[in-house]
């Protein structure tokens, strides 16, 4: 599987985008509590579980926008959450 493949996989998986939009919600409320690199650790945990055959790695996790870098094949990647309207959106970008 190519690379790209596995980015589209990742973001269209119902239960990575899951834990991206509350963990989301859960940031906006607890930004000033609490320790973005815990919810990082999270997504990457759950990107694992549902793609263990990938070899995501975890690179670091972002706090504007609301994401994590992970590197899959050697090249970095962006995950993010993104509004438009009344929806959260999930993106992808190489950085």
């Amino acid at each position: 599987m190519e690379t790209i493949e596995k980015i589209k996989a990742i973001i269209n998986n119902e239960n990575v985008s899951k834990a991206f939009f509350n963990l989301f919600d859960r940031w906006r409320d607890e930004s000033k509590y609490e320790d973005i690199n815990e919810y990082g650790k999270c997504l990457y945990s759950t990107m694992s579980k549902e793609f263990p055959n990938f070899g995501i790695e975890y690179v670091s996790a972002s706090k504007r926008p609301f994401g994590l870098k992970v590197k899959i094949d050697n090249k970095t990647f962006k995950l993010h959450t993104k509004l438009k309207g009344r929806y959260i959106v999930l993106c992808a970008s190489k950085v």
